[in-house]
This record gives structure tokens, sequence and C-alpha cells, in this order.
């Protein structure tokens, strides 16, 4: 729990020039050699019969630079789905993209940029792209699905999914920049952290490239348009103001799990009933909505 307290603390405190993002091209400038992705820069894979070599940086077919990365199908059936993966950072706001191209219809199924909680071992499954040997692909998670009708073979998608775990607790998905579906977050993905792609190898593979990945509370922080907000005092143990240079249209305290606390709209809040401990207020305005952290003594 102090490591979870001292993570979230830095998310909301750290203030920098730069957005924080992370791109993954498979370029040799990021350290990629041609020739297997398997172990390089801790991707890896959970398969029962598809052999390292299968999944290889290749040169020519990407979308942004040079390399990409090629899954190639041994035609032989999987029962398990083929799953090849890397750890990413646990974002309390998270958003991660990338290009994906399909080989053919009538072949494998495919799950694109499934985004799970890892804990230990065990899996909670937060959402992706279902690509099915039908032709049919759908925004999914063991909350519900959505479906975004039929996908093309040997054609470029970008896809993205945007997963909020403290405020809205929803999961957004983006498909070539525009948003198709939102669905609830399930409870059990306290915080995605594995980015998979997956096939069943049953005849078909795929191209992945251009992987995005970043921490919207950063981006946030650093967007220099932002409306000017202040909170004083900090710490407080009875009142809270709030200074802006735009109209507050809502304010909302969250307890350090997410849990909504109070609603108001006032630029003076009594606190004074709350537990002692850290907050988490968010603020809307009519260029947004900022986040911010307070203590109550």
């Amino acid at each position: 729990m102090t490591k979870f307290l001292f993570s979230l603390a830095t998310a909301f405190l750290s203030i920098s020039i730069f957005a924080q993002q992370q791109k993954i091209s498979f370029e040799t400038s990021e350290g990629y050699n041609l020739g297997t992705v398997v172990g390089q820069k801790e991707w890896t894979v959970k398969t029962d019969n598809v052999p390292n070599n299968n999944f290889k940086v290749v040169t020519g077919k990407a979308t942004d630079g040079n390399n990409s990365v090629e899954v190639t199908s041994t035609n032989d059936y999987t029962g398990n789905m083929t799953y090849l993966f890397k750890k990413i950072p646990e974002y309390n706001r998270l958003s991660v993209s990338a290009d994906v191209k399909l080989e053919k219809l009538n072949s494998s199924e495919y799950y694109m940029l499934s985004l799970y909680y890892n804990n230990n071992g065990n899996y909670s499954w937060a959402g992706g792209f279902n690509f099915l040997i039908s032709g049919k692909f759908y925004a999914d998670s063991d909350v519900n699905f959505l479906d975004l009708g039929n996908w093309i073979p040997d054609r470029w998608y970008n896809l993205r999914i945007e997963i909020d775990h403290v405020i809205e607790k929803n999961v957004k998905y983006y498909l070539d920049n525009q948003l198709v579906h939102t669905s609830a977050l399930s409870d059990k993905v306290l915080r995605a952290n594995d980015l998979n792609f997956e096939f069943d190898n049953d005849g078909s593979g795929f191209i992945i490239d251009n992987i995005i990945i970043k921490d919207m509370d950063q981006l946030a922080v650093n967007d220099i348009n932002k409306t000017q907000i202040s909170i004083f005092p900090n710490p407080s143990y009875d009142f809270i103001n709030i200074k802006s240079d735009a109209e507050i249209k809502s304010i909302k305290i969250y307890d350090i799990k997410g849990s909504l606390i109070k609603s108001d709209n006032l630029s003076k809040i009594d606190i004074s009933a709350l537990p002692k401990g850290n907050y988490i207020i968010s603020i809307e305005t009519r260029s947004g909505i900022e986040t911010k952290k307070f203590i109550k003594n």
C-alpha cells in the first residue's frame, strides 16, 4: 500500500516540460535489431507451438520509420491464444495506441491491443479489439462489447485504448482516431500493466508498429493552455479555496482509492469532516477537467 500511495502522489505532483510518453516503432535507433523480437526490450511470448523466430523485427513494412514486428503463422492452430506481450507502466490514466495490419480473412482470429492487469500471474482483462475469422470485429472486454462492423485484411488500422482508473473508471476505444465505444472498467482491473497482441495461429499472421504509451495525467499537467488553477491552503484542516481564471462548473473530491467523497461547485469547500489524509480533487472549467492533490490535516 505504501508503494501504491507513493506512486499515486508522484503521478499527480511531478511536473515536467515534456509529456510522459513512450514510443515503440522497433527502430535501430530505439535499440532494436532485426530478427526475433522475443527477448528484446522485455518483449516475450506465451504459446503452445509457435517458435520465437515467427515474431520478427522486419524492415520495409512499417507505418512509422523503417521497422515493424511481423508475426507469421505456422498453420498449426492453437486452442489457446498465442500472446506477444510486454509490461507497461501502471498509470492512473493510461493511453495506448498501435498500428496493426491483419493478413487475411477466414484464417486466424485476433485480439489486438489487449490490456490486462497482471497481479503476480493472475490476469484480469481490461479490454481490446477482437477481429474474428468471419470478418466481424468488436471493441471487447469482460464487461461488454460493441460490434464495429467488418474488418478489411491487409489494411493498416490505428487502434487506441484509454483507461481511467481513478476518476471516470472507464475504457474508451478509438478506431483510426475516432471514439467508437466507451465501457465501464472491470473492478478487477486495478491498474492495466500488460500489453498483448494475440492470435490463434490458424493460417495467417499480423504486423504491428508505432506503439505509443502515454500517461494522460502527465500530459494534462504539461498542457500550457490549461486554465490556471490553485488550491489553498494546502495542507488544510477546515476549508480549501479554489482559485481559477475560468468559471468553475463542478468540483469533485475523491479519496486515494478513487471513491467519490464530495461534489460541489463553490470556490470555498468545507473539508472539516473529512478524515486526515491525501485526496484528489477534479475541477471542471470551460477548458476541461484538471486534477490536483491536497492534504487534509
